[in-house]
């Protein structure tokens, strides 16, 4: 198959569609038959504009719901629109039809599409009282005509899919990059466009100890534009052997005003948002829902409970990074290993996992001074070396930059990779997924945006 074109992230507004729900989609749209279906979306703001989150899918079955049309070839029946856009209202979603075209790389809307949406879609904007809209795809390009409430009609500026590659789909392929002397060398691998698609990008890291300090340096440095640095500790003198370029002057500062300060001597350019506060605070999830990516470098429960939520509900992907150094009481050394997990929404999340505790959890939201006492076990702290973190943050960040300029040999491995140093294996882990689960299915919160509560 032919690579995908890069194409930068696009100013406007955006429509993202979960991989399981993209798969079904092209599959039913794509195939042999001209077939229809219909997305119900979630809407949230974005990092540069508003966002429709793809969170069900209907399909219509060919002969009964997509039938000859009056004005063209083929078209959705009355029947499925009503039902659809009267789910659509009752559910406060976006209706978005969808059909396929013929192409690659170009792909746009007929004269006959566009006259078919003049007829009908003030009226179902007026039913639904939400946005109502098209998409039009072929495997590698997206157009959208939207149609909101308040009776302005835009064009849908960018189709992403999180999947293995992180897909952007427009209606065309974006133009050629400016070059970047200051990146010369790296660009040589990922392309003038891939770099120009680093620099567009509000990246968060959650957690900025030993392994979240490394991905900050290793972010700033490839050129990612803006880096959302999350954290509410201070810098103890234990941290400095694996904390990049502090020092003991560093002791009693924020790890939020160290990380930044190392990020801009990295990029003077990189433009960054301190958050010294836990990730469950409002003003934390205000910033971390409107990323395009997330790194969750935080040992705790209530972190990766929050990031997971954010995941799910907003569809922003994101990366766990993780080591562990198992002891026994007596000081014996278990399997050590490090984790880069990710975080797909729709595909299997951190609670279909078990990689959350419910009584750790609990423990872990009780306020700073009464967490200690809440604990069955008093804390010891874990081992942690520099090097195990390298690996960690190494293998995260080479995944994501090869996601976000479509380098990825394989779309759909959405495996975690496991490391264990002591026996130098490494081994993938495919996500699982309960299906009932009501952070990562249509059942749940998945795509519900701003319309779920949040804190979740």
């Amino acid at each position: 198959m032919a690579r995908r074109p890069v194409n930068p992230p696009a100013t406007g507004w955006s429509l993202t569609i979960p991989p399981k729900i993209w798969d079904r989609l092209s599959d039913h749209v794509l195939g042999s038959a001209a077939r229809g279906a219909v997305l119900l979306a979630g809407l949230a703001d974005g990092p540069r504009g508003p966002r429709l989150l793809a969170r069900e899918l209907i399909l219509a079955d060919e002969g009964r719901d997509y039938i000859p049309g009056e004005f063209g070839h083929r078209a959705l029946a009355p029947t499925f629109v009503r039902d659809a856009v009267i789910r659509a209202r009752d559910e406060g979603l976006a209706y978005i039809a969808a059909h396929a075209h013929l192409g690659l790389d170009h792909v746009g809307f007929s004269e006959i599409d566009l006259a078919s949406h003049e007829r009908g879609y003030p009226s179902l904007s007026q039913i639904s009282g939400q946005v109502v809209g098209a998409l039009v795809i072929t495997d590698h390009a997206a157009a959208g005509d939207l149609w909101l409430p308040d009776g302005r009609r835009e064009e849908l500026a960018e189709t992403i899919i999180p999947t293995g590659n992180l897909l952007r789909l427009r209606s065309q392929p974006a133009e050629e990059g400016r070059p970047d002397s200051l990146h010369d060398r790296q660009a040589r691998l990922l392309g003038d466009l891939g770099q120009e698609t680093l620099r567009r990008l509000r990246v968060a890291v959650v957690g900025l100890g030993g392994v979240g300090s490394i991905l900050v340096e290793e972010l700033a440095r490839l050129g990612v534009g803006e880096l959302v640095l999350i954290d509410d500790e201070t810098v103890e003198e234990t941290n400095l052997p694996r904390l990049v370029a502090s020092g003991r002057e560093d002791i009693g500062r924020l790890k939020t005003e160290v990380a930044a300060r190392n990020a801009r001597r990295a990029n003077p350019d990189v433009r960054l948002i301190e958050i010294a506060r836990r990730v469950e605070r409002p003003e934390s999830l205000e910033e971390l829902v409107r990323c395009d990516w997330i790194f969750l470098a935080a040992d705790g429960d209530a972190a990766r409970h929050w990031v997971n939520g954010t995941v799910q509900q907003y569809l922003v992907p994101a990366t766990q990074v993780g080591v562990k150094v198992p002891l026994t009481p007596q000081g014996d050394v278990g399997q050590i290993h490090t984790a880069t997990r990710l975080v797909l929404p729709g595909s299997g999340c951190l609670w279909c996992s078990r990689l959350i505790d419910p009584t750790r959890l609990a423990v872990d939201m009780h306020p700073a001074g009464e967490r200690d006492a809440a604990q069955y076990v008093p804390g010891v702290p874990a081992p942690s070396v520099i090097t195990l973190n390298t690996l960690a943050a190494g293998e995260a960040v080479n995944h994501f930059v090869f996601a976000v300029v479509g380098l990825h040999d394989e779309e759909n491995d959405h495996a975690s990779v496991i490391h264990r140093p002591r026996t130098r294996q490494r081994d993938l882990q495919e996500p699982r997924q309960d299906p009932t689960c009501r952070w990562c299915t249509s059942t749940g919160r998945l795509g519900l945006g701003r319309k779920g509560s949040t804190p979740f």
